[in-house]
């Protein structure tokens, strides 16, 4: 949870410890940012990571950091191992993310033919932005925008590929129009009359708050100050009292909840910053932004993108001194450490002292006590860890688990079976799997290959005692088993982690299941 600081007062959450909690599994970070980018640096350290998954799970990692080398070269106080690890895995994300390019030129999540539209949109953009940073190879960014460029309908709109169309949810063709239209301008296109026409009759009459903020930025982007100002009128009135729009049916992903929020505020962030009219819809939008970080992450790789664009655009917009002051973190009514100062030359992150020991089961409080001091965003987070997480009644999925063997011997094969079912009457976007296995069982990689070429799953990673399933989308009340075979490796009693299915657009509802258990003997010698 989050919020902002109250000078010369203080802040007050109530958090609960269930008794079934893994001891000394808990672990407490208070921080407050100085600056919106403090809250940049704070994510980063939680970003930096080595690129995997997918085209977009990719860039989740490796776009961020392209914020981060901008950040660096305008702050300073920055730790230089920070510098350099983001530098080592934007160099490896790069390498990763143009090896997804098409056999037939654009982008798709795994590479494989044919283009996405609005992917590759999204690749030019991420492209044309890391370029400020790094070499980016000029050849392939040309192919790739002269590729998407030819995908154009001559009426407004762009193409798309029936196959690419089902593998992404069923996008509405006009919200894909938008997106594209919207990220080719942002990455410097310039003769596009038709589509930018089209998209701004679209905002124009459309009530979906998400395609009237894509078309804010359009008119913005193409100097139609007049029409950009009456799409800002329309944003603005759908702002809730937190600071996010309501109002959003869906987005380029079909993400939902939290993650269709961040979006859709974070893109009314960067059409309003454009006019200064509307610099309180601005402070509103930012808090509810800033407040929403989680993890390091802004919801989905969509959502976390937009929302570091908004921070690093309202940053240079807004940027300006705070009031010198200092703030302390008060648990069920005790200070903890001293007060920490900060003035109007702090920049990074206010880390608060360690309060996990003080967290015992049962409800607590925890307070931010600030003396002197102005505003700022803060962020407090719990954590703990559970055999088996809650399942959320939210998630559209449903994952089923079991094993073939509950014993065998060293040398034996078995299959963990994993059935996962759509709970729903409507299509569903990319679908994520993760299957625990216990220790001492090895998954078999020809296998799990021999099911991608069979169209059983989309894609496959083995990552430690985890195998990774990937659906391009689900169909009503699909439901798909899978089984994975595994040969018994290493004698000894395991239980695997817990397995859980989800949106992966729509991660922050999950469909949990214990465990797998299972015993394996020592071979007879």
């Amino acid at each position: 949870f989050g919020g902002m600081t109250t000078p010369g007062g203080s802040v007050r959450h109530t958090v609960e410890i269930p008794q079934a909690v893994v001891p000394r599994s808990i672990t407490t970070a208070a921080t407050v940012y100085p600056t919106p980018l403090a809250n940049l640096t704070e994510a980063l350290e939680r970003l930096i990571r080595d690129p995997y998954g997918c085209f977009e799970q990719t860039s989740s990692t490796t776009y961020p950091l392209v914020m981060a080398q901008r950040y660096f070269l305008t702050h300073t106080g920055v730790p230089p191992e920070l510098i350099q690890r983001s530098r080592e895995k934007l160099e490896a994300g790069y390498r990763r993310l143009v090896g997804f390019e098409c056999k037939k030129r654009g982008y798709e999540w795994f590479g494989g033919d044919p283009g996405h539209e609005a992917l590759t949109a999204y690749g030019i953009l991420e492209f044309t932005d890391m370029a400020q940073v790094r070499p980016v190879d000029s050849s392939m960014l040309e192919r790739t925008r002269r590729w998407l460029l030819a995908r154009r309908d001559g009426k407004g709109g762009f193409k798309r590929n029936p196959r690419a169309l089902d593998s992404f949810g069923r996008a509405p063709q006009e919200t894909t129009n938008a997106y594209i239209v919207w990220a080719l301008l942002e990455a410097g296109e310039k003769d596009m009359q038709p589509e930018i026409k089209a998209a701004k009759d679209l905002a124009l009459g459309s009530n979906d708050t998400y395609v009237v903020a894509l078309g804010a930025n359009i008119a913005a982007l193409s100097g139609d100050r007049a029409t950009a100002r009456r799409l800002m009128d329309k944003l603005v009135k759908k702002q809730a009292p937190d600071g996010h729009l309501e109002g959003a049916v869906t987005s380029i992903t079909r993400s939902g909840g939290l993650s269709l929020k961040i979006e859709t505020t974070a893109l009314a962030v960067l059409a309003w910053l454009r006019e200064p009219a509307y610099a309180g819809a601005v402070e509103k939008a930012i808090k509810f932004i800033a407040e929403s970080c989680q993890g390091g992450r802004f919801g989905s790789t969509q959502a976390t993108v937009l929302a570091l664009r908004a921070i690093v655009a309202y940053d240079k917009a807004r940027a300006k001194p705070k009031k010198p002051g200092s703030v302390r973190i008060v648990v069920d009514g005790q200070p903890v450490g001293d007060p920490v100062p900060f003035d109007q030359k702090t920049q990074g992150a206010i880390k608060l002292p360690d309060i996990s020991e003080l967290l015992t089961p049962g409800k607590h409080t925890i307070e931010l006590a600030m003396a002197d001091g102005c505003q700022m965003p803060y962020s407090i987070s719990v954590a703990y860890h559970a055999t088996t997480p809650l399942a959320s009644p939210e998630c559209k999925v449903e994952l089923k688990t079991s094993l073939g063997d509950a014993r065998l011997t060293e040398g034996a094969a078995t299959e963990v079976n994993a059935v996962v079912a759509n709970k729903s009457k409507d299509p569903l976007p990319m679908t994520v799997a993760i299957i625990g296995l216990p220790g001492g069982l090895e998954p078999r990689h020809d296998q799990l290959k021999e099911l991608v070429k069979a169209g059983r799953i989309a894609a496959y990673e083995v990552r430690g005692r985890e195998v990774v399933l990937y659906w391009r989308q689900m169909l009503p009340e699909q439901r798909i088993e899978v089984p994975l075979s595994c040969v018994a490796a290493v004698p000894g009693t395991y239980t695997g982690p817990a397995s859980r299915a989800y949106l992966y657009y729509t991660d922050e509802f999950k469909s949990w299941v214990p465990g797998l258990k299972i015993e394996i003997a020592p071979r007879a010698r």
